[in-house]
């Protein structure tokens, strides 16, 4: 039996110690060459670009307001010269905010906007989903007895127009929803279809879409070798 034994740690041992050399040389590597993107500034997805992303890329959807509870990034195709991540893949999403005393992190999924596809080739920052706004506190929605003088300190409220959106937030009038937003950050609107490039505004108009700006978010690769942080 012992001689069973020792001939098992003969082979298990060595192979063990081979491991962990190739888990050493991966978390070293990747400690300092791994790629990410700093996100500053996201614009909101709504169903109109998921639409004919979907069509694009022949992606299935999961109901009429997948574009809003999938936890989905778009990236402008200007920014693959930051990062290395595969259309279609999934990414690390992490808050590194100074003023939070724990990160959030998320995995969602990543499609690139294609350079040819008008008008949304002229989105410059990542658009983020609905349920990756809230989680990372970005925005929460308004109860619908509650009034502009029962904000708590922190939020500030945000009208949008709702020709392209769900009625998953509070409804101002017709037209309009509002929701709350972190007043860690400000907010402006762009209207992708405005000019050659696209045009900023503050106004909440039809086809104009909010950004929120004074994010402190980092985008990364998921992988089964993907090294956490320290």
């Amino acid at each position: 039996m012992m001689t069973i034994l020792k001939s098992i740690a003969e082979v298990i041992l060595p192979l063990f110690a081979v491991f962990a050399a190739i888990w050493a040389f991966f978390k070293l590597f990747y400690r300092f060459k791994s790629k990410f993107l700093f996100i500053t500034n996201c614009q909101l997805l709504h169903r109109n670009i998921w639409n004919d992303i979907s069509k694009h890329y022949k992606i299935k959807q999961n109901g009429a307001m997948d574009h809003a509870f999938r936890p989905l990034v778009l990236l402008p195709s200007s920014l693959k010269k930051y990062s290395n991540i595969k259309n279609g893949k999934k990414a690390v999403l992490e808050s590194i905010n100074p003023t939070r005393e724990t990160k959030l992190k998320i995995v969602a999924e990543v499609y690139w906007i294609p350079e040819d596809m008008e008008p949304w080739n002229n989105i410059i920052h990542p658009v983020f989903s609905l349920v990756l706004r809230r989680y990372f506190g970005i925005e929460m929605p308004m109860y619908q007895d509650e009034k502009e003088e029962d904000i708590k300190e922190g939020w500030k409220l945000i009208k949008h127009h709702a020709k392209h959106l769900f009625a998953l937030n509070r409804t101002s009038d017709k037209n309009h929803l509002q929701w709350l937003m972190s007043d860690q950050y400000t907010y402006r609107f762009f209207n992708a279809s405005v000019g050659e490039i696209g045009s900023y505004d503050g106004k909440a108009g039809p086809d104009s879409f909010i950004e929120y700006c004074g994010l402190s978010i980092v985008l990364r690769n998921h992988s089964m070798i993907h090294i956490e942080k320290d």
